[in-house]
């Protein structure tokens, strides 16, 4: 989720100071950042680890070397922008990090190892003439972590990064190397969004498409009108989607669209100050939240910006939260986010973050969140600081009774057998992974919830 702000601060601060009062302006104090030894911490902070060992292998030899000699549950971590527990473990972490970088090309696929994070991905893509063909909104995750959980951006005609998956190398449990293509089948699909549960990737071949430039437009509108828009308009653009205040009853909206400009205006106003600072607020007078969702989006200016394509969809974002997301099919969206905006205002539940809305194509994977329907994928946040429960138990039923299915990385509450009522070939997926890890040694205690009945 990148909450892409370009704020008047001057007006923003002298409005909040009017409705607030001065004296209300809390005194930010930021968490430290300072990573202790044999430590392991997630981006917001809900997930850490004090592993056994740390591994860091550089060649897929090494990491053959690793398994061979590690005993207990191993797990792989990139980017560490999962919420969920899919990587903690007392046993072995390994990162994939120093396995990166654009190994070859074959026409319009590229070769990347596995612990390339995306916005390096992007940018060699670039130099080689290529685009990838479609990226999410925060960049900093690598390729393998982004497929396990099938990452994405926004797109009704435009897939997960899974699917965008045209061969990936895997290393199972059992020692054997796996090279997986299209010819591979079942397996393949499975790989392509395998939650870490079937082996360690290490290196990905994507599909690209020649190099592209973007033209993004964000503006705001009034709740209703935004939900309106996109519904009616989400054919009409290469990449759409809003981020709902329901508290406020107000959006704002995104579009990208692509374009031959070549006079790069890549600027945006970093507001993240501005937004911890309201964050904080509303955290410590739950009074004023609706008032300050309002001032917000009376103060996002409408603004134009447009470049290289991997540098229109990411945004820099220091603002910490927690997120539960649930993708619905994509013709019950619009209708299953406004059940959420009810029970968020119902509830008069404490939220400062918007919800963001996003639309993504199908795919034939085992378990991406889009398996063999395109969806809606409703997103929502809570500030880091805050307690998370609240807001996500009151609208997961929400989204489970529009037929959703949770993110792999995000938070949620479903274990195995509400699983296998979303995936119809969630058992085919259990088989694969019981042959290449028959030990659940890729299992930690999040994963065996996951995909073992009595987890």
């Amino acid at each position: 989720m990148a909450f892409n702000l370009s704020l008047d601060r001057r007006g923003f601060l002298k409005a909040l100071a009017a409705t607030a009062g001065a004296g209300a302006l809390p005194t930010l104090a930021r968490a430290s950042e300072q990573p202790g030894g044999g430590q392991w911490q997630n981006w917001s902070g809900n997930q850490s680890a004090r592993p056994r060992d740390l591994a860091y292998p550089a060649t897929e030899d090494a990491l053959k070397q690793l398994l061979a000699a590690t005993t207990g549950t191993v797990r792989a971590f990139g980017g560490s922008h999962s919420f969920s527990g899919v990587v903690p473990t007392d046993d072995t972490l390994v990162s994939l990090e120093a396995m990166a970088g654009l190994r070859g090309r074959d026409g319009d696929v590229l070769h990347f190892g596995a612990g390339t994070r995306i916005a390096q991905a992007g940018a060699q893509a670039w130099g080689e003439g290529q685009s990838l063909i479609n990226e999410p909104d925060i960049n900093l995750q690598s390729l393998a972590g982004a497929i396990a959980t099938s990452t994405h951006g926004t797109g009704l005609g435009l897939p997960s990064l899974s699917a965008q998956v045209d061969g990936l190398t895997l290393l199972d449990m059992t020692g054997r190397r796996h090279r997986l293509t299209a010819k591979d089948g079942e397996l393949f699909d499975a790989a392509r969004c395998s939650v870490g549960a079937l082996g360690l990737v290490t290196e990905v071949s994507l599909r690209t498409t020649p190099a592209y430039r973007l033209e993004e437009h964000t503006w705001t509108l009034p709740l209703d009108e935004a939900m309106d828009f996109v519904a009616r308009e989400k054919d009409n653009f290469r990449n759409i989607e809003f981020f709902a205040f329901p508290l406020g009853g107000t959006a704002i909206v995104k579009t990208m669209t692509p374009t031959d400009r070549e006079d790069d205006n890549l600027a945006q106003d970093d507001s993240n100050d501005l937004l911890e600072m309201v964050s904080e607020l509303a955290m410590r007078a739950g009074w004023l939240t609706s008032t300050l969702q309002k001032l917000v989006t009376f103060f996002v200016e409408e603004n134009r910006r447009w470049g290289p394509a991997h540098k229109i969809y990411a945004n820099r974002r220091t603002v910490r939260f927690n997120e539960m997301e649930y993708t619905v099919p994509a013709e019950r969206g619009v209708d299953c986010l406004r059940q959420v905006c009810e029970t968020i205002r119902e509830r008069d539940i404490n939220v400062f973050f918007p919800i963001e809305f996003r639309y993504v194509a199908a795919d034939d994977t085992l378990l991406s969140m889009f398996s063999q329907r395109p969806g809606a994928s409703i997103s929502v946040h809570q500030y880091y600081k805050q307690d998370y429960r609240p807001l996500f138990e009151a609208t997961e039923p929400v989204l489970r009774r529009c037929q959703g299915r949770p993110h792999w990385g995000k938070l949620h509450g479903l274990g195995a057998t509400e699983l296998r009522a979303l995936y119809p070939r969630f058992d085919d997926f259990l088989a694969i992974r019981q042959e290449l890890d028959p030990n659940g040694r890729l299992l930690n205690d999040h994963l065996r919830r996951l995909f073992l009945e009595n987890g």
